[in-house]
């Protein structure tokens, strides 16, 4: 039933450009959003 290793090894083989990409922009939303709490 662990069926992570395929799915790990399929982002790690050739998708971790993707998270190079996502994880500015959650960095960003995250900024955001915090920003606009604090405003109000």
């Amino acid at each position: 039933m662990n069926h992570t290793d395929g799915w790990m090894s399929g982002w790690g083989g050739g998708g971790m450009w993707v998270w190079a990409v996502i994880a500015p922009l959650v960095v960003v939303l995250l900024a955001v959003v915090i920003g606009k709490l604090l405003k109000k």
